[in-house]
């Protein structure tokens, strides 16, 4: 308590406030500067302060300040009955809410209020001209918040639009560079357990078995990671804390950020008052592409994304790897094959059956022996990469720009310079009474439009071209990576995943083999088809496969993306 020498009304507290937005600008807003002031104004007015509140860093947007809270209830246990503040920018921007505590709550609950250089002090205040430019001050102040949030906005969108990173945490697998802080580069340390779980993604392991085995291996989470660096991670108190999870790993995978993209404004802020975050629909998120050095290949990254839709079941401790886990469908129901395995003559036969069978017997078996899969699928690949090398063989000699000139863009060229021509004689033959006012603006206006749809044809044609060239020498070197599973003597997992989109098994037992790069595949045979090459599309290949000692021929056949092949009744 205190003592009876001392004049209850002469003790006071100061409250002093710093934003981020004025902290390293404003040298007179400095918590040096304010308390300097207050104390002077104390000394003057034969105040004793007991207590300092600062929030340092804390918009003045918002009551929701740690020590702004403290002090309202040290007032409300009448702990001291007077508040010194600097002036009322520092108290607080929300002239709603600022006037509710100056008009109302702290006269209801007997507390003066001092802005010493707004020269206000509540126990002499009155409604007066003084007293009611309060409001006034109080709605500038506001008007000054909504202002540097707006401003805040902006070049934050700017930032965002030119691939700057501005988030304040690097994503796992990153860090911040030194030198700019919002460039992202490979955090050395961490990015090894990204290309971890991108490579058990793509060797069949489910998002749970991925999360068991980092877990296993005593991998920090990105959380528990940061806080090894020395990071405080305030911003994730509402995530779990400690392992892995199934969740944690898929939001790794569908993460562009490891191919080099940059991702950001995916949520807003209600306004400057309320800072509840509200997330924005994916066509409204900020994306560009090739901001920082890529963890993983495209490729890689689409593939992992396609099996995570899939029914995966490799996992840690398993004997053997399930080679076509995720990759195996019904011909008939769309239904994913599952893979089951018996005892058969003293020894293990392993085979595949639909998945609703199984479960429904709504659909036939199809079953297929996992040996006769391998073996045909093996030699449907080897052809399917001869195919390529025939292609590229084609493609490579083919003059790519000469090919892809468009013809149509030289002429619409010379008929916007013609159209700009008449555009410009429109003035010297109204001056010249060729043509009326009237005639001289319907002219302009067709001119106009005529010159605006020119050059929106003239700027598709440009793009495309260079989009198609683009692309086409992506694919030039794409089939060129496809010649290194060339000399596979047997399929593995990888060759599957990285060559294959998926596998479908018919009641008759053909196999039906859908590839990746469809698309590639298309424009890079129309290119030969431009050039005028000869070129067969269809490959038609006989193999035999030897089961039970009876070899049978297996015809292989490929059409673009696709390869079938018919193979002899398995077990099952």
């Amino acid at each position: 308590m205190f003592k009876n020498s001392v004049d209850k009304e002469n003790i006071a507290v100061m409250y002093l406030r710093l934003s981020k937005e004025d902290g390293e600008k404003v040298e007179s807003n400095s918590i040096s500067n304010q308390r300097e002031i207050i104390n002077s104004y104390a000394k003057k007015n034969q105040f004793i302060i007991i207590k300092e509140y600062v929030d340092d860093g804390y918009s003045g947007a918002t009551f929701d300040r740690p020590n702004f809270k403290e002090m309202i209830n040290d007032a409300y246990d009448k702990k001291f009955d007077t508040i010194i503040v600097k002036d009322l920018s520092r108290f607080g921007r929300d002239y709603i809410e600022a006037g509710k505590f100056i008009q109302r709550i702290f006269p209801e609950n007997r507390i003066r209020f001092i802005s010493v250089n707004d020269n206000y002090d509540s126990k002499s205040a009155d409604m007066n001209d003084t007293h009611l430019i309060l409001p006034i001050k109080n709605f500038i102040n506001d008007s000054y918040c909504r202002d540097i949030s707006n401003k805040v906005k902006s070049s934050q969108k700017i930032k965002r639009e030119k691939g700057d990173f501005i988030s304040a945490f690097a994503p796992y697998g990153y860090k911040k560079s030194e030198e700019n802080k919002n460039k992202l580069v490979i955090d050395e340390q961490a990015a090894p357990n990204i290309k971890n779980i991108f490579d058990m993604k793509l060797m069949g392991y489910s998002s749970k078995a991925i999360a068991d085995e980092l877990n296993h291996l005593g991998v920090l989470t990105p959380r528990k990671y940061k806080e090894s660096q020395g990071f405080k991670c305030n911003g994730f108190q509402n995530i779990k804390v400690g392992n892995w999870s199934a969740k944690a790993v898929n939001r790794i995978i569908e993460n562009e950020v490891y191919i080099g993209n940059t991702l950001q404004g995916k949520s807003i802020t209600l306004n400057y008052k309320n800072k509840k975050q509200i997330g924005k629909d994916k066509e409204e998120w900020i994306r560009v592409e090739d901001t920082h050095e890529a963890i993983v290949s495209k490729e890689v990254f689409a593939i992992a994304n396609t099996m995570l839709k899939r029914d995966l079941n490799n996992s840690r401790g398993k004997d053997k790897i399930d080679i076509f886990t995720g990759m195996l469908f019904c011909k008939e129901c769309g239904s994913s094959l599952i893979r089951r395995t018996v005892k058969y003559k003293e020894r293990e036969e392993v085979f595949y059956i639909c998945s609703k069978y199984n479960k429904e017997k709504s659909c036939s078996r199809h079953s297929i022996k996992e040996e006769i899969l391998i073996k045909a699928v093996s030699k449907i690949i080897k052809t399917y990469i001869e195919f390529n090398e025939k292609l590229y063989s084609k493609v490579r000699l083919i003059d790519i720009n000469r090919n892809l000139k468009d013809k149509q863009i030289p002429i619409l060229k010379r008929e916007k310079a013609m159209t700009e021509e008449l555009l410009s004689s429109l003035y010297l033959d109204l001056k010249e009474d060729v043509i009326s006012k009237e005639e001289y603006h319907l002219f302009r206006k067709n001119y106009m439009e005529k010159l605006t749809k020119l050059d929106e044809s003239i700027q598709y044609r440009v793009k495309r071209q260079e989009d198609t060239k683009d692309k086409i020498d992506k694919n030039k070197s794409w089939i060129i990576d496809i010649n290194r599973y060339k000399n596979l003597s047997e399929i593995d997992r990888l060759s599957v995943v990285m060559l294959i989109d998926k596998i479908y098994i018919s009641e008759d037992k053909t196999i039906d083999v859908r590839f990746n790069h469809t698309e590639e595949l298309s424009l890079l045979e129309e290119m030969a088809k431009t050039d005028k090459t000869k070129f067969k599309n269809d490959i038609i290949a006989k193999k035999s496969i030897a089961t039970n000692g009876n070899p049978k021929a297996i015809p292989t056949i490929m059409n673009k993306s696709l390869v079938s092949a018919e193979s002899e009744v398995c077990y099952g």
